[in-house]
Protein backbone atom coordinates (compact mmCIF):
# COMPACT_ATOMS: atom_id res chain seq x y z
CA UNK A 1 0.00 0.00 0.00
CA UNK A 2 1.57 3.12 -0.97
CA UNK A 3 1.08 6.62 0.57
CA UNK A 4 1.78 8.09 4.29
CA UNK A 5 -0.09 7.84 7.06
CA UNK A 6 -1.80 11.21 8.26
CA UNK A 7 -0.72 12.76 11.93
CA UNK A 8 -1.75 12.24 15.46
CA UNK A 9 -3.55 15.39 14.65
CA UNK A 10 -4.79 14.73 11.25
CA UNK A 11 -6.66 11.69 12.25
CA UNK A 12 -8.00 12.89 15.55
CA UNK A 13 -9.30 15.80 14.24
CA UNK A 14 -10.90 13.35 11.44
CA UNK A 15 -9.16 13.71 8.16
CA UNK A 16 -11.78 12.54 5.71
CA UNK A 17 -11.40 9.02 4.26
CA UNK A 18 -11.52 8.24 0.63
CA UNK A 19 -14.13 6.13 -0.87
CA UNK A 20 -13.16 2.72 -1.62
CA UNK A 21 -10.12 2.58 0.86
CA UNK A 22 -10.07 0.46 4.21
CA UNK A 23 -7.07 2.82 5.59
CA UNK A 24 -6.66 6.46 5.04
CA UNK A 25 -3.48 7.12 3.32
CA UNK A 26 -2.48 10.18 2.32
CA UNK A 27 0.12 11.64 -1.13
CA UNK A 28 2.89 13.20 -1.06
CA UNK A 29 1.17 16.63 -1.62
CA UNK A 30 -0.95 16.11 1.70
CA UNK A 31 1.94 15.28 3.61
CA UNK A 32 3.38 18.10 2.90
CA UNK A 33 -0.02 20.27 3.33
CA UNK A 34 0.07 18.55 6.65
CA UNK A 35 3.75 19.57 7.87
CA UNK A 36 2.82 23.02 6.68
CA UNK A 37 -0.15 23.11 9.12
CA UNK A 38 2.08 21.74 11.84
CA UNK A 39 4.81 24.43 11.08
CA UNK A 40 2.21 27.36 11.34
CA UNK A 41 1.08 25.63 15.03
CA UNK A 42 4.59 25.10 16.36
CA UNK A 43 5.79 29.10 15.16
CA UNK A 44 2.77 30.56 16.25
CA UNK A 45 3.09 29.00 20.02
CA UNK A 46 5.56 30.87 21.73
CA UNK A 47 6.96 29.38 24.82
CA UNK A 48 6.20 30.13 28.27
CA UNK A 49 9.37 28.95 29.92
CA UNK A 50 12.21 30.56 28.92
CA UNK A 51 15.54 28.30 28.07
CA UNK A 52 17.21 28.59 30.42
CA UNK A 53 15.07 28.24 33.24
CA UNK A 54 14.68 24.23 32.06
CA UNK A 55 18.32 23.68 32.29
CA UNK A 56 18.00 22.20 35.73
CA UNK A 57 15.77 19.78 34.67
CA UNK A 58 16.98 18.07 31.23
CA UNK A 59 14.03 15.85 30.58
CA UNK A 60 11.94 18.79 29.99
CA UNK A 61 13.51 19.78 26.65
CA UNK A 62 11.91 16.47 25.21
CA UNK A 63 8.64 18.09 26.22
CA UNK A 64 5.61 19.74 25.41
CA UNK A 65 7.01 22.63 28.14
CA UNK A 66 9.70 23.39 25.49
CA UNK A 67 6.88 23.21 22.76
CA UNK A 68 6.83 26.53 20.49
CA UNK A 69 8.76 29.41 19.87
CA UNK A 70 11.20 31.87 21.62
CA UNK A 71 9.30 35.07 22.49
CA UNK A 72 11.17 38.07 20.36
CA UNK A 73 8.95 41.02 21.11
CA UNK A 74 11.55 43.16 22.56
CA UNK A 75 13.30 42.71 19.05
CA UNK A 76 13.51 44.97 16.24
CA UNK A 77 12.48 43.80 13.26
CA UNK A 78 14.73 46.20 11.42
CA UNK A 79 17.59 45.31 12.84
CA UNK A 80 20.10 42.61 10.87
CA UNK A 81 21.52 41.16 14.40
CA UNK A 82 17.63 40.64 15.48
CA UNK A 83 16.30 38.97 11.81
CA UNK A 84 19.35 36.67 12.36
CA UNK A 85 18.22 35.32 16.04
CA UNK A 86 14.67 35.58 14.58
CA UNK A 87 16.14 32.58 11.71
CA UNK A 88 17.45 31.12 14.20
CA UNK A 89 14.90 30.40 16.78
CA UNK A 90 13.02 29.14 13.73
CA UNK A 91 15.57 26.73 12.84
CA UNK A 92 15.92 25.74 16.47
CA UNK A 93 12.15 25.03 16.89
CA UNK A 94 11.75 23.02 13.67
CA UNK A 95 14.56 20.87 14.47
CA UNK A 96 13.62 20.01 17.78
CA UNK A 97 9.59 19.06 17.41
CA UNK A 98 8.69 18.52 13.50
CA UNK A 99 10.86 14.93 13.61
CA UNK A 100 9.59 14.78 9.69
CA UNK A 101 12.40 17.84 8.88
CA UNK A 102 15.81 17.44 8.67
CA UNK A 103 18.57 20.14 7.90
CA UNK A 104 16.56 22.75 8.02
CA UNK A 105 17.54 26.52 7.27
CA UNK A 106 15.00 29.59 7.74
CA UNK A 107 15.96 32.78 5.28
CA UNK A 108 14.87 36.11 5.66
CA UNK A 109 13.61 37.21 2.45
CA UNK A 110 13.98 41.07 1.49
CA UNK A 111 11.19 41.95 -0.55
CA UNK A 112 10.73 45.71 -1.39
CA UNK A 113 7.04 45.17 -2.04
CA UNK A 114 6.52 43.60 1.50
CA UNK A 115 5.00 46.39 3.36
CA UNK A 116 4.21 45.58 7.34
CA UNK A 117 5.61 41.46 6.92
CA UNK A 118 8.85 39.82 7.02
CA UNK A 119 8.64 37.18 4.42
CA UNK A 120 10.90 34.06 5.48
CA UNK A 121 11.84 30.76 3.06
CA UNK A 122 11.79 27.63 4.93
CA UNK A 123 13.97 24.77 3.31
CA UNK A 124 14.36 21.35 4.96
CA UNK A 125 14.87 17.59 3.87
CA UNK A 126 11.57 15.92 3.97
CA UNK A 127 12.10 12.64 5.73
CA UNK A 128 8.73 10.16 6.10
CA UNK A 129 8.74 6.19 5.53
CA UNK A 130 11.13 5.60 2.49
CA UNK A 131 11.04 9.33 0.73
CA UNK A 132 13.60 12.12 1.34
CA UNK A 133 12.48 14.65 -0.29
CA UNK A 134 13.49 18.57 -0.55
CA UNK A 135 10.84 21.08 0.85
CA UNK A 136 10.53 24.63 0.58
CA UNK A 137 7.67 26.50 2.63
CA UNK A 138 7.06 29.94 2.73
CA UNK A 139 6.38 31.67 6.08
CA UNK A 140 5.18 35.10 6.52
CA UNK A 141 5.15 36.99 9.62
CA UNK A 142 3.19 39.38 10.56
CA UNK A 143 4.60 42.20 13.16
CA UNK A 144 1.29 43.76 14.28
CA UNK A 145 0.32 40.62 15.08
CA UNK A 146 3.62 38.59 14.95
CA UNK A 147 1.62 35.54 14.11
CA UNK A 148 3.09 33.26 10.93
CA UNK A 149 1.15 32.22 8.07
CA UNK A 150 2.75 28.75 6.40
CA UNK A 151 2.12 27.21 2.73
CA UNK A 152 3.94 24.85 0.64
CA UNK A 153 6.70 26.83 -1.44
CA UNK A 154 5.26 27.67 -5.21
CA UNK A 155 8.83 28.58 -7.02
CA UNK A 156 10.31 26.37 -9.11
CA UNK A 157 12.75 23.63 -7.72
CA UNK A 158 10.67 23.78 -4.41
Amino acid sequence: MKGFTPGLFDRLLGLPARSGTAAVRMTAEELKDAVARDLEALLNTRLVIREDALKAFPESSNSIVSYGLTDFADRSLSSPADRAFICACIEKAIAHHEPRLRNVRALLEVREQAVNRLAFSISALLVASSTHEPVQFDAVLHPSTLQYSISKSTRPGA
